[in-house]
Parts: structure tokens; sequence; C-alpha cells
């Protein structure tokens, strides 16, 4: 880590990391007190969220969370959080896979097993 460099944030997702096609699923960010923002983001950036409801959960831990409603198969793939503190990003958190059941291309990788 370079001098100065910001704590990476960590993430998670709630109830798992695998979700059936149609149900929710919530992202958890989490990094240091004093954090003004959280970004959420799919692989390659190609899309992000902002969210700036940021919660104190200890002296210490900031949290942010990132809710999609009902689940799709555009919503299967590789997320990551950031988080904005002192006018500047974080280096981005590892990245979590979200697994979407009940999809055409979850058929396939399954094989037969719904027979």
């Amino acid at each position: 880590m370079q001098e100065g460099a910001l704590p990476r944030p960590s993430i998670s997702a709630e109830p798992d990391t695998v979700i059936p096609l149609g149900s929710p699923v919530t992202f958890h960010c989490r990094g240091p007190a004093g954090v003004h923002a959280f970004r959420l983001e799919r692989e390659n950036r190609s899309q992000y969220r902002d969210n700036y409801d940021v919660s104190l959960v200890s002296p210490f831990l900031s949290e942010a969370t990132f809710r999609i409603d009902s689940v799709s198969e555009d919503s299967a793939g590789r997320y990551h959080c950031l988080y904005h503190k002192a006018s500047r990003w974080s280096q981005p958190s590892e990245q979590l896979e979200l697994v979407v059941k009940g999809t055409v291309a979850d058929t396939e990788a399954s094989g037969f097993d719904l027979l």
C-alpha cells in the first residue's frame, strides 16, 4: 500500500451471493469512519451507483447499502465498492460475484440438474 493510501473497503451481499431470479439482494459496503460517500461499481466500472447516506456503525466503521429489489439476469456479475474520503477515492474492494439462479445461463451452466 502506498504512503497515505486509503484502506480498502469491504463488500458483502445479503442474504447471499447466490440469489433466485426476482428476489432482492442488498450489498453492504464498509470503510473507515469519516467516509463521505460509497460507490458500488459493476465489473469494468461500466455501471455504478453512489450513496451519500452513510451510517457510522462503530467509532471506526462506516457503511452504506445498495439494494436491488428484484434481481434479473442482467444483475449477475462482479461488483466492488469504493468510498470517497478526504477529497479522493479509495482503491476498490475485493470483487464479489453475484449469481442469479433460475436464468438461462444458470441452467446451461448447471447441466441437466433441473430434470
